[in-house]
């Protein structure tokens, strides 16, 4: 008893979409193949630096700086083949002698 209503409701639904034809798309629709193109404009991108990217840029721009420094004439971890050539030899200093 409740699947003949049920299926009336499909049987008019079908119906309906069957029966229904689409409307003619004219030339000024912009689906139309024969529509006129669109009017173009140059857009300004937005991947502009903005202030937050600036800061940044110099943060990192100091950090490179400051690497390049430790590089060069920082402290030396490996083997002295490992070690930056310099035209002065670095000072040792010896806080205590072991015997």
């Amino acid at each position: 008893m409740t699947r003949l209503p049920i299926l009336m409701a499909a049987a008019a639904l079908l119906t309906a979409c069957v029966a229904t034809r689409p409307a003619p798309i004219t030339a000024t629709n912009p689906s139309s193949p024969d529509a006129p193109e669109g009017a173009r404009f140059h857009r300004q991108t937005s991947l502009g630096a903005d202030e937050t990217t600036r800061k940044s840029a110099a943060l990192l721009s100091a950090a490179k700086k400051e690497q390049t420094y430790w590089d060069d004439y920082g402290p030396v971890s490996g083997t002295p083949e490992d070690a930056p050539k310099s035209d002065s030899t670095p000072e040792m200093k010896h806080d205590h002698e072991h015997h």
